[in-house]
């Protein structure tokens, strides 16, 4: 009776074992499907920084140069909160500064600036750049956004 009783006993431990096997542990949860991309949008924080230059004629050298923030509004803009301001009102489309702007009191003087900005705006990359008569004009033209 011995064996029976070691055969039997072994064969119990066995289905246990093969038991364990196959059922799992813990349910498992159903699995979470993947973020959405509203969800997405909700939780990255949006991102708007730029890089912004003025530059005189062709002098490349007499470049300035001004790093914008937004959200909170900072960077080495002295006007950032401003230049923001204006941004954020046309949801940062640098053409849409100038429209219904009628044409400026500006002299006659032909003195080129060129103006680029490049980065994020709310997560989308910028790539500007526009070239304006002289420094009256672009100052009427984009506000706050070039001036510093």
């Amino acid at each position: 009776m011995g064996v029976s009783r070691i055969v039997s006993r072994s064969l119990v431990a066995a289905a246990a074992v093969l038991a364990t096997a196959l059922v799992p542990l813990a349910p498992q949860a159903a699995a979470t499907p993947p973020e959405s991309p509203e969800d997405t949008a909700t939780t990255r924080p949006e991102i708007s920084m730029l890089d912004l230059r003025v530059t005189p004629g062709d002098r490349t050298k007499d470049s300035k140069a001004a790093i914008l923030r937004c959200d909170p509004a900072g960077g080495t803009h002295p006007r950032a909160t401003v230049a923001c301001e204006q941004l954020a009102a046309v949801h940062g489309e640098f053409e849409s500064l100038r429209a219904g702007k009628a044409k400026p009191m500006c002299p006659l003087v032909y003195r080129p600036v060129t103006v680029t900005a490049t980065g994020t705006w709310k997560n989308s990359p910028v790539r500007y750049s526009q070239t304006y008569s002289n420094a009256c004009e672009m100052r009427a033209y984009t506000g706050k956004v070039f001036a510093f």
